[in-house]
Formats: C-alpha cells, sequence, structure tokens
C-alpha cells in the first residue's frame, strides 16, 4: 500500500484528475445485469427499500417499484440485507438462484416480528464498510425499549465502545481511538466540534433517530480523515409518501436519571411527496450518584427537524432541516466548588440534501449527499466566589460553519463490484473569543477583556476515493480493496497564533482477504492505512476548556497509521458468533498533555492499541435472544513504553432480549468492568465494578405502550471516567417511558 506523499508532492490541481479517472472506472459494463425486487411478505413492492450484500460495503437503493439492480452478485446462494427507505433493519433474504429473463427475482421479506429482532448482519443501510470491520444497528425498538438519553448511551453496549465520561457531554469512542478520531455523523453530514475531546452530538435527542449504525474499525478510505477508529452514524426518519402516521413519547426519571422529556413526530402525505416534522425537549436536573447529588450535572435542550421527500421517476429526492439548542450543560468535575465548568449555550443548525438515482447511466445507482451546517458553543471556566477571590468568568465563545458534498457511484465490470466517488468536506468561519469577565465582593461585574484566539480560520478535505470486490476463488475468496486520495488545506487569519496555513496530501488504502471456510461462516484478514489531520482547533485554538486552559500547536503534523484487523463470523443452529482482533499502529500520534494548568498538543512517535472482540448471540425463540460480549485491549506509547488514554480496561456484558407474552417485553443488561490500572497522559488508576441494568415494558396498542427502565440497580459506585478530574458516576435511576404511534 502506498504510503503518506511527501507535503509538497501533490499540489491541489492534481485531484480533480484522480476523481475524473475514478469516475472513468464507473464505465457500465457491457452484460446484462440481473434485477430484483422487493416486496413484504403480502406480496406488496417496497418503494426505495435499501439493499446490501451481507459482509460487503454500503447498500442500493431500490426504484419506486422495489426494483433494483445489484453490482456484481456472488455466487449463490447469499444472502441480502434488507432496510427500509430511513435504514431501519427489515430483514435478511436468502438468494437461491439468480434471476432469469427479462422479470425481476422477488425477494420476499420475512414477517415484522421475525424481522425486529436485533440481527448482527455485517452490513448497515447507508455506511461503507472494509469487510473486517464489525458493523451493528442499534434499531428503533431497542432505542424505544432501553431509553437512552444521549447518542453515547445509544451504543454503550457494543463491544469495544465506549464513551469519554459519564457526563451530558459525552464524547463516542471505538477502540480507544478518542480526541478526533471517531466520526460522528448524522444523516450523512460530518458532526465537527471545536472540543479537545471530540465531536458528541450532545444535543441530538434520541427520539429523533430511526437507528443508529456503527462500524467498528478503519473508515478511512470512504471517509477520509477522523475515521480511523470507526463510525457512528445517526438516522432520523426518512418521509414515507402515501400514509399519515405519528410517534409521540413522554419521558420521567428519578435518582441518577433525573429527566423529563417529550418528543412528536408525525409523517404527512402530499400527494407523491411526503414530509417529517419532529419536536422535542427534555431537561435534567443535577443526578444522584450513591454518595450524594453530584453538583453541576443539569442541562436543558430541545430542538426540531422537517425533512421533505418527493420522487422524481424513479429517482429521490429529499431535504431536511434540524435546529437543536442546549442552555447550561454542566460538566461535572472534581475541583467543585472552587471552579465550575459549564456550557451555557450549544447551538446546532444543519441542512441535509440527498438524491438516490438507481439505474443511471448504466451504474447500478448513483447517490448525492449535501450538508450545510452551523455550530456554536460557549465554554465557561467559572472561577467560584471565597474568602480570599472574587468570581470571574473565563469563556471560550466558538462559531463555525461546517460542509460537505458526497457523489458515489456503484457499477459492474464483470464479476467484480466498483464503488468510487468524490467527497468534500470542511469548516470555515470558525471565529474563537476568550472573554473575562470579573466580579466584585458583591458579585457585581466589574471588568471585561476580549481577546480574539481565533480571527478567522478554515480547513478544506478534497478526497477521491474506489473500492471493489475481487472474487479469487468463485463461492471461497474475495478480495476487497479501496483507495483515497486527499488534498487537506487549513488556513487562520489573526488571533493568538497570527496567519498561518498548511497543505497537506495522503492516499489511504485497504485490502481485505475474505474466505468462506463453510456455509454462512468466514474469516476476513484486513490491512488498512489511514491519515488524520489535526483539528483547527488543535493547531490554532488558545482558551479554556472543559478541564482546563488549552494552547494549540500550529506546527503539528497529520497522524497516520497501519492497521491490522482479523474477524471470524458466521451462524450454526441458534448461535450467532463474531470475533475480532486488531493491532492498530499510529504514527506522529498527537498527544493532549498537562503542564501545571494548561493543556498542550505534541506529536508523539508511535503508538499502539491492541484489542479482542467478542460478540455471541444465542436465539432462543424469535424474541428471546441472549447475547454475551467481551472486549480486551491496551494501548502504549511505544517511544517511551507509557500507556495510551482512552483505553478501555477489560469489560464483559450478559444482556438478555425477551417477550414472554405477545405485548410484554423485558431486558437485562449486566455489565462487567476490570480495574484500570494503566492510566494514560492526564488520567489515573480507576477500580472495577459490575452494573446492572432492567428495562420492562407493556404495549397495549400501537396507540399506547409503558415502559419502567432501571439503571445502575445495586447503586454501584464507580468512577465516571479515567480522567484526573473524574467523579463519580450517577447511581440507582428509574425512568418511565409513556408512548405509541398512530
Amino acid at each position: 500500500m502506498t504510503l503518506r506523499a511527501p507535503r509538497e508532492s501533490w499540489a491541489a490541481p492534481r485531484l480533480p484528475g484522480l476523481s475524473l479517472l475514478l469516475l472513468v472506472l464507473l464505465v457500465p459494463s457491457t452484460l446484462e445485469a440481473a434485477r430484483y425486487r422487493v416486496v413484504d411478505a403480502a406480496g406488496k413492492p417496497v418503494a426505495a427499500a435499501r439493499v446490501s450484500i451481507l459482509a460487503r460495503a454500503g447498500s442500493v437503493a431500490a426504484d419506486n417499484k422495489g426494483e433494483l439492480t445489484l453490482e456484481a452478485e456472488p455466487p449463490v446462494p447469499f444472502e441480502l440485507g434488507i432496510f427500509s427507505p430511513s435504514g431501519a433493519w427489515l430483514g435478511i433474504v436468502r438468494v437461491e438462484r439468480l434471476p432469469s429473463g427479462q422479470e425481476p427475482l422477488d425477494l420476499v421479506l420475512p414477517e415484522a416480528r421475525t424481522a425486529e429482532v436485533l440481527v448482527s448482519a455485517s452490513t448497515t443501510a447507508s455506511l461503507l464498510a472494509p469487510p473486517a470491520n464489525p458493523v451493528s444497528i442499534v434499531s428503533r425498538r431497542e432505542l424505544e425499549e432501553r431509553r437512552p438519553n444521549r447518542l453515547t448511551e445509544t451504543i454503550e453496549v457494543l463491544p469495544g465502545v465506549s464513551k469519554s465520561d459519564e457526563s451530558t457531554s459525552a464524547v463516542p469512542v471505538i477502540r480507544g481511538l478518542a480526541r478526533g478520531r471517531t466520526l460522528v455523523m448524522l444523516d450523512d453530514g460530518r458532526v465537527t466540534a471545536e472540543r479537545r475531546a471530540g465531536a458528541s452530538a450532545s444535543y441530538l435527542n434520541p427520539f429523533a433517530l430511526e437507528n443508529v449504525e456503527v462500524v467498528r474499525g478503519p473508515g478511512s478510505v470512504a471517509y477520509g480523515s477522523d475515521a480511523l477508529g470507526g463510525v457512528v452514524h445517526g438516522k432520523t426518519p426518512m418521509p414515507v409518501p402515501g400514509v399519515f402516521t405519528g410517534r409521540y413519547q413522554m419521558v420521567a426519571g428519578s435518582g441518577g436519571t433525573p429527566e423529563t422529556s417529550g418528543g412528536l413526530g408525525v409523517n404527512i402525505p402530499a400527494g407523491p411527496a411526503a414530509f417529517t416534522l419532529n419536536l422535542y425537549q427534555r431537561a435534567q436536573r443535577d443526578y444522584e450518584s450513591p454518595l450524594g447529588t453530584q453538583d453541576n450535572s443539569a442541562v436543558r435542550d430541545r430542538g426540531f427537524s422537517i425533512r421533505g421527500l418527493v420522487p422524481i421517476g424513479e429517482a429521490r429526492l429529499w431535504a431536511g432541516f434540524q435546529l437543536d439548542e442546549v442552555r447550561d450543560m454542566g460538566k461535572p468535575q472534581a475541583d467543585l466548588p472552587a471552579t465550575r465548568t459549564f456550557y451555557p449555550s450549544e447551538d446546532s443548525s444543519r441542512f441535509t440534501l440527498g438524491l438516490d438515482i438507481p439505474g443511471v447511466l448504466g451504474l447500478s445507482s448513483l447517490e448525492l449527499r449535501a450538508f450545510l451546517g452551523n455550530y456554536a458553543v460557549v465554554t465557561n471556566r467559572q472561577r467560584r466566589p471565597s474568602a480570599t477571590t472574587t468570581m470571574r468568568d473565563a469563556l471560550s465563545d466558538v462559531d463555525s460553519d461546517d460542509y460537505s458534498l458526497r457523489l458515489l457511484g456503484r457499477s459492474s465490470l464483470g464479476a467484480v463490484g466498483i464503488r468510487a466517488g468524490v467527497d468534500v468536506n470542511g469548516r470555515f468561519d470558525l471565529e474563537a473569543l476568550n472573554i473575562v469577565q470579573n466580579y466584585n465582593s458583591a458579585g457585581d461585574p466589574t471588568t471585561r477583556t476580549v481577546e480574539v484566539a481565533i480571527e478567522d480560520a478554515h480547513r478544506t478535505d478534497w478526497g477521491a476515493f474506489v473500492e471493489g470486490d475481487i472474487p479469487i476463488v468463485p463461492e471461497r475468496l474475495m478480495l476487497t480493496a479501496g483507495l483515497r486520495g486527499d488534498y487537506v488545506t487549513t488556513g487562520n487569519t489573526g488571533g493568538y497564533f497570527g496567519d498561518r496555513s498548511t497543505s497537506d496530501s495522503a492516499l489511504s488504502g485497504f485490502a481485505t482477504l475474505s474466505y468462506t471456510v463453510a456455509r454462512d461462516w468466514t474469516i476476513s484478514g484486513q490491512y488498512a492505512r489511514g491519515f488524520r489531520d489535526p483539528t483547527l482547533s488543535d493547531r490554532y485554538f488558545r482558551g479554556v476548556s472543559g478541564r482546563g486552559f488549552v494552547i494549540g500547536n500550529p506546527d503539528l503534523e497529520a497522524e497516520t497509521s497501519n492497521q491490522f484487523d482479523l474477524s471470524v463470523r458466521g451462524r450454526t443452529g441458534p448461535f450467532t458468533i463474531g470475533l475480532s482482533g486488531y493491532v492498530y499502529r499510529i504514527q506522529d500520534l498527537i498527544e493532549r498533555y498537562r503542564v501545571g494548568d494548561n493543556f498542550l498538543f505534541r506529536n508523539r512517535g508511535e503508538a499502539e492499541i491492541a484489542g479482542v472482540e467478542l460478540e455471541a448471540d444465542y436465539k432462543v425463540t424469535d424474541r428471546f435472544i441472549v447475547r454475551f460480549l467481551g472486549a480486551l485491549s491496551q494501548g502504549k506509547i511505544l517511544d517511551d513504553g507509557t500507556w495510551a488514554p482512552d483505553i478501555l480496561p477489560p469489560n464483559a456484558q450478559l444482556i438478555i432480549d425477551h417477550e414472554p407474552f405477545e405485548k410484554v417485553f423485558w431486558r437485562g443488561r449486566f455489565l462487567m468492568m476490570a480495574r484500570d490500572d494503566r492510566p494514560g497522559a492526564a488520567e489515573v488508576p480507576i477500580a472495577g465494578y459490575g452494573r446492572l441494568d432492567l428495562s420492562a415494558g407493556y404495549r397495549l396498542s400501537p396507540l399506547f405502550s409503558a415502559s419502567l427502565a432501571v439503571r445502575n440497580v445495586f447503586d454501584k459506585v464507580y468512577a465516571d471516567s479515567a480522567d484526573e478530574n473524574n467523579v463519580v458516576a450517577p447511581g440507582r435511576g428509574f425512568v418511565l417511558t409513556l408512548g405509541g404511534s398512530f
């Protein structure tokens, strides 16, 4: 695999040439492609369903008649994963024969009751993932039963997935690759933040989501910088023409989860088109830990989204707007009450646009995704008054705009399936102000100073990529490989660091050999090469953060990675098993380290992160599933042998999902976390613990259901993170949810 190009060796004008080369690879095949049609159990076509070949990347959208063309089908028999237009899991269909003649072959969906079961199918509705990467889908049904209150909580049940802490601003972390190395997306648009912990989408209410797709492992080829660890993709409901539907939810919690929230969503048809509207609001008080009330852990937020869809011939065009506002989001920390850190405001507005065109120009599909948004956050590190000091507010006020444009095409060249595209994303008009407001002993404001930390900064990533599935030995051995070129520029005007600019180019790639050992059993070995460009904040920011005062480093080099993955997946009878191992080496690692009260950034020589993950499902019945999940991992800085930060200690989970009667369900999760005695920079050792979560509910009818969730049933005491400024995590909490659909 070609390594990262020198900075001066690749100028921007060459990238369009690469893009044209990739698009040339999409020349239509001269072979007549076979057609398929997705139908439900009653034989009715499912318009715009998405279909994916299991263990291959991404999916193809059907047309308005439910018909589609697959690129380079494998030899029969093979299995397809079927999704709704929103990305909701509908089930697996096994293909025993290929279509013959002009008539499409019907792909008949299983009964809805069977399809509701959470299935690890190694595929998603929209994400591209190399075959050795484990893939998971958190369905709406699971979201409704578990009632997570943040994006990080929706995915915490997956092995190898963690979060930076237990606060409302927690950041998702995949395989220990935190701080901008795990990509977060919402409706195909990047979620970006200038917080040093990384992007969290803490403003996002899970009520707004249809599902969450998670890929564990390198995604640099399909998604570029910041996808070394994997991808977390939240998807909101897609409008459905021809039907009027709605849903509602009311939530009340106490103890460790003192949340009150509500949400309402409707799907409204408008002739051949449709649109959805979602409204949601919530408030969380300071939570109760086993040791008492945890100050500075409250938050309030609200939001709405509107999305419209209109068919254009066989194509589908949709657009959406989402607005979210957060107020007074606390950041629990050990240095209270002397110092309080909180976020007075966090605002996000996002416009998204999508277009799916099946069967165009000889391609099986052509997809366009566009995004434009604004993100603003204010951080206040407040010195509280004491006998010797008066109150002082030290604020960081950050505002920026984000965008992305992505074009993806799929085709076949004989038995080879090809995916190629261009991907441009960036941030512009970034401004950061440092504001210090002093008060006198009576609490009245006195002096106020304003410093421009960043006057105007921008970052642009031009990318183009191609991937292919190449059968080496029919029915046995498959080679999947991909290559991506990126040209990244940044610029900073004025502010603390003055006028600065950077430009960098990189090649990313992966190659996977997948061997079918026996029916339903596959072994995949994979090598990937990726890169991560420092964020604008890493380079140019200076000001307060959630944990202290941050000083950027404009001379940081981009990180590069060599990543090795090995996975075994299969089914035998009622058992489904997935075992994954990985070794990742990150060169020029960007490390946050502490000097006194300041946090700085530097490049380290090399870090190595290695781990093993196990997923085992036992399907007792269609609605009685027992899952065991476990993960072992460790990370080291190879320069000096110190431990890397953000690495989870050994852990295991036992999950039971059972519906003993038609309208009654219950779910149990027992988490066992070992002691963490390998702290990284700015971390401390923390004790191990065990935690039990339970939930149960009753569905009277589609119009009304009720559920009760109890978290941390035994009120266990444990640290909310390994951060040296950690606090005790939430204790026992109760959440009552009333909801339904109409």
